[in-house]
């Protein structure tokens, strides 16, 4: 008789296939930027009162009321903080001196300690005036001495792409390959990237590239559009667009993805807007977008 804790090759096992009928609805936080013209203070009730768990901080916002009343006011709210957005510009595209960048760069990390975030997202700045290979080095040398120090934190670091047409003085990461190309040079554990929905939902082969770089995605961005980004602010909320979110959130789940997911829109129709008839907006949308199918039913082998 086998021992009932253990297979033996008689034994039929119930191993998992994909039901697509089943689902589970995925975690997710909405960032300040979604609500720009709101308080901390305001988003801080508004978040609570709608029942949404995590929030994304934006840094701006955090620094109108200073970050030791920003830390007080998320503890005592008990909201999780997927990510603080942002650090980076160490090229000098965004005003800062390169040490200077670096120094903002430890400031977000402490911010993202203090706050018990998951991620601070970093933005490396244009090329600038750098050549190609000196701006990789300067802004490689920048985010790997960061990473190192966010690890004592158990923070990641997630590098931000941003389609050619919006990246300007923000970014020199234009594809998702690009930021994965880095993540690489830097060569930590703890650096990933950023999947920005707007940015790069209509690229060409956009599921496979999702397919390869789950595990190394950090942070999915999500917001909705009606065509290719031409402007920052072009940004639906999810739902309102024609974006196949779903099949970019069930594309990453399978392929290993195990990060947030940051309701991020720059909209000013939706700035326009009451906090609390976005935030109702988004859960109507997001609780149904996020069901991603799950692996369930099962089937006999033989092992």
């Amino acid at each position: 008789m086998s021992d009932p804790g253990k297979f033996s090759a008689e034994d039929d096992v119930m191993l998992p296939s994909l039901d697509c009928d089943a689902r589970i609805v995925m975690d997710y936080s909405i960032n300040q930027i979604t609500t720009c013209s709101a308080s901390f203070e305001s988003d801080i009730a508004e978040w609570q009162r709608a029942g949404i768990p995590s929030i994304g901080l934006w840094r701006r916002k955090v620094d109108e009321v200073g970050e030791q009343r920003a830390t007080e006011l998320i503890r005592e709210s008990g909201l999780n903080v997927t990510s603080v957005s942002f650090g980076g510009g160490f090229t000098g595209s965004s005003g800062f001196q390169f040490r200077e960048a670096l120094s903002d760069g430890y400031q977000a990390l402490f911010l993202g300690a203090a706050v018990g975030a998951n991620t601070v997202v970093i933005a490396p700045g244009s090329r600038g005036r750098y050549t190609e290979r000196h701006e990789r080095r300067l802004v490689v040398s920048a985010i790997r001495e960061l990473a190192m120090a966010a690890d004592d934190f158990g923070l990641t670091l997630s590098l931000l792409p941003m389609h050619c047409r919006l990246a300007r003085e923000w970014t020199s990461l234009i594809s998702l390959e690009c930021a994965a190309e880095m993540a690489g040079d830097v060569g930590r554990d703890n650096v990933g990237i950023v999947f920005d929905t707007f940015q790069f939902g209509r690229t060409d082969n956009v599921l496979l590239s999702l397919e390869r770089l789950a595990p190394l995605i950090d942070l999915v961005q999500l917001s909705d559009s009606l065509n290719e980004p031409s402007s920052p602010y072009d940004r639906l909320l999810p739902g309102d667009g024609n974006l196949p979110l779903t099949d970019f959130l069930a594309t990453l789940r399978e392929n290993g993805f195990i990060g947030d997911v940051d309701v991020q829109v720059w909209s000013d129709s939706v700035w326009d807007r009451p906090t609390t008839e976005v935030l109702t907006a988004v859960r109507s949308h997001v609780d149904q977008l996020l069901a991603v199918p799950t692996r369930v039913s099962e089937l006999p082998v033989s092992v």
